[in-house]
């Protein structure tokens, strides 16, 4: 039979990482009254977003956020310094289904509001070389741009599929020590954040079973031995940055470990999020105005097995591999003469995919041009998959995303563009040609 065992109730942890959340915002506003205000540095943006989506001839109004995000930051002394950022989602669709939910304001303008990073530096801690910072913070690693095999502390937002590379930040705490040209990192990072879905949009990026049957999710326990850990060392070489780090700690994307089928449409899914540890490099250069760049992830999972039980049958089968499985990044871009940018980047393996033989190949593209004196800025950008080179024909997909962005008013973009994709259903991009979409977006910096 399924054995599955009760798992820790997490609201204790989840309450007290937002307890702390809060004490660090409250500390930054609370310190900043003992700065002068030529000291402080306000900053953010108001951005609205209006999502359609196409399917056939059909265009619909997509459930999608706006965002509000207000920074603070506050330079204490040469020693301590002080950040907070809030970030606020607002929709416009409503959601009531009931008579009594037109009562609710919430329910006309729902909204979501979070902390999005709070976290105090100490400079010269214990030590002129060690510099120490604690709290909610975005751990950026790697040298790519954006697609970061060995970029694992922090969870992935895929709650925006058109920019479905974005971190969220996750409280830490972040050693620095400099020794000579090389820089010693170390983080711990005290219970795993899970990934960010998009609102009705989980088999997007998890397969179809995902939004069919009911799920039940464990996340590990909230114990010590269950913490996260990182190194890196870096440094530079000439004109070469470069740097090795390892991770311990579990993956923000689930795992199948367990389905109870009672009929044919009728089933229940358990998932849990797999124990793996990262073995990183990365380099970054500029060759005759070439910039250059690649990274590479070792992985090295734990077995996960997969348990069926269907009435008194159980059937078993491997989900995961305790086998190393390597991912890599490299890519490069260049400004031509007459102001043509191109980037381009080389990707093998996506954020969800794991196992040697299911990493798949995407080649991406950007063009960028600005013109009428930088009023306005084109961009063109496309991707190509290929799930098996051996089969290619049957097992590609593809991806085309133009935007064109009007900025000739400081501070403000007002941009246009779409997302659209196509494929086998055996390859990622293939999987997503039901979720194309028009946007229109206004963005407005401080």
């Amino acid at each position: 039979m399924l054995n599955l065992k009760r798992r820790p109730d997490n609201r204790s942890i989840a309450w007290f990482t937002k307890a702390i959340g809060w004490l660090l915002v409250a500390l930054v506003f609370f310190t900043a009254s003992s700065v002068s205000a030529q000291k402080l540095r306000y900053s953010g943006f108001l951005q609205l977003d209006k999502r359609f989506t196409v399917s056939g001839d059909s265009v619909g109004i997509a459930d999608f956020y706006n965002r509000f995000r207000l920074e603070l930051a506050a330079p204490m002394n040469n020693r301590l310094f002080a950040f907070a950022s809030v970030d606020f989602r607002f929709y416009d669709l409503p959601r009531v289904g009931t008579l009594s939910q037109l009562e609710d304001l919430s329910r006309d303008y729902p909204t979501e509001l979070s902390i999005w990073e709070a976290y105090v530096d100490v400079y010269g801690f214990l030590s002129k070389n060690f510099d120490l910072r604690i709290g909610k913070q975005r751990l950026a690693w790697g040298t790519a741009d954006k697609l970061n095999p060995t970029d694992n502390l922090n969870p992935d937002d895929f709650s925006d599929l058109v920019n479905f590379a974005e971190k969220i930040p996750t409280w830490a705490i972040t050693g620095n020590y400099y020794l000579g040209d090389f820089t010693l990192t170390g983080v711990w990072l005290p219970s795993l954040t899970p990934v960010l879905l998009p609102r009705h949009g989980a088999d997007l990026f998890l397969g179809s079973q995902a939004s069919e049957f009911q799920d039940t999710l464990a996340l590990p326990a909230p114990r010590l031995n269950r913490s996260m850990f990182a190194f890196k060392i870096g440094g530079n070489l000439g004109k070469w940055d470069y740097s090795l780090s390892y991770f311990n700690g579990f993956d923000d994307i689930p795992i199948l470990t367990g389905v109870k089928i009672k009929s044919l449409t009728n089933a229940k899914l358990y998932l849990n999020f797999p124990k793996i540890q990262v073995v990183g490099a990365d380099f970054a250069t500029e060759l005759s105005g070439v910039g250059l760049w690649g990274e590479g992830a070792l992985f090295l999972p734990k077995k996960v097995i997969t348990r069926k039980v269907m009435g008194q049958f159980t059937s078993s089968s491997v989900a995961l591999e305790d086998k190393p499985y390597f991912k890599f990044t490299l890519g490069g871009d260049y400004t031509f003469p007459g102001g043509w940018y191109i980037n381009s980047q080389w990707m093998h393996g996506f954020f969800t995919e794991r196992g040697e033989d299911s990493l798949h190949d995407y080649f991406i593209l950007l063009l960028e041009k600005q013109l009428l004196q930088n009023r306005i800025k084109v961009s063109l950008g496309g991707g190509l998959e290929v799930a098996d080179w051996q089969e290619a024909q049957n097992n590609y997909g593809f991806g085309l995303f133009p935007e064109l962005t009007y900025q000739a008013i400081d501070n403000l973009e007002l941009s246009v563009g779409s997302f659209s994709t196509g494929g086998k259903p055996s390859t990622l991009f293939g999987s997503w040609k039901n979720a194309d979409q028009i946007y229109l977006r206004a963005k407005i910096s401080f």
